[in-house]
């Protein structure tokens, strides 16, 4: 298959330009275990392409593509190609929004507000994923989740966790209702800071992060403000940095309200 193929061109778009991945309403990922990881969490693969001589990471459970060698380096979006890409379809995450759960106390969400970095993207959904978050908002063009930079930083988290991107904070409201807004400053005469460690982070609750730049816009609609303590030189921890860190306290103060309750029998 050569470059000049439309298939080869539309791989272009997709890798290339967040206007075609949207109107296609798909995306592509590139690596094999990033795609048995969207294709074993029941994402539906769409079709693979491999280069001449690499063997077909799903073993023809999808249509397969050869592209020689020239074509599909050229196409990649990686430095080193592994010579595997996929084309993956966009779930519809907005009409699952109200995720079931037996004890809807223990869902809680991260809502990235203007995140434009898309390592810092990748590193949240990671960190939000493997600390039991059920869902990710973005608001106010927050950068494309389905782009191959973050895809990839994600480490195939973003094939685990609803990562929604929503037009207003009333999205967000109407499915949490409590809004803690995360900021670098402890001290701040217009808002009540607390450290996070003296706020108690159980149940329901959306956990917003904010913009590199500029942090939390004014416009989000926060009931409350915590920060992480630290010393040193540093006035702040990068944003991936602090979700990390904030998002594995949610996950200890979940745990620790569920161990509260009373069990069966008592």
């Amino acid at each position: 298959m050569s470059s000049s193929n439309p298939r080869v061109q539309e791989l272009r778009r997709l890798i290339g330009r967040r206007s075609s991945r949207y109107a296609a309403g798909r995306f592509v990922v590139e690596g094999v275990g990033l795609i048995h990881e969207a294709y074993d969490a029941g994402w539906n693969v769409l079709e693979v392409y491999v280069r001449d001589g690499v063997e077909d990471p799903l073993n023809g459970r999808v249509e397969c593509h050869s592209l020689d060698s020239k074509t599909f380096d050229s196409v990649s979006d990686t430095v080193s190609p592994q010579g595997v890409m996929a084309v993956v379809e966009m779930p519809d995450w907005v009409s699952r929004l109200a995720l079931p759960n037996a004890d809807t106390s223990d869902v809680w969400s991260v809502v990235l507000d203007g995140v434009s970095d898309p390592g810092n993207m990748g590193t949240i959904i990671r960190s939000a994923e493997a600390s039991g978050c059920s869902r990710v908002f973005l608001v106010n063009d927050c950068v494309d989740p389905y782009s191959p930079k973050v895809v990839r930083s994600s480490a195939g988290a973003l094939f685990h966790v609803a990562v929604t991107a929503v037009s207003t904070w009333s999205d967000v409201t109407d499915v949490e209702k409590r809004i803690v807004g995360t900021t670098s400053h402890d001290s701040d005469a217009s808002m009540m800071v607390r450290s996070m460690y003296d706020v108690d982070l159980s149940g329901s609750l959306a956990l917003v992060f904010g913009n590199e730049a500029h942090g939390v816009s004014s416009s989000a609609p926060v009931t409350e403000w915590v920060t992480v303590p630290h010393v040193g030189r540093s006035e702040s921890l990068n944003v991936a940095m602090a979700a990390t860190v904030m998002c594995m306290h949610v996950a200890r103060c979940q745990s620790e309200m569920v161990s509260r309750r009373p069990q069966v029998g008592e």
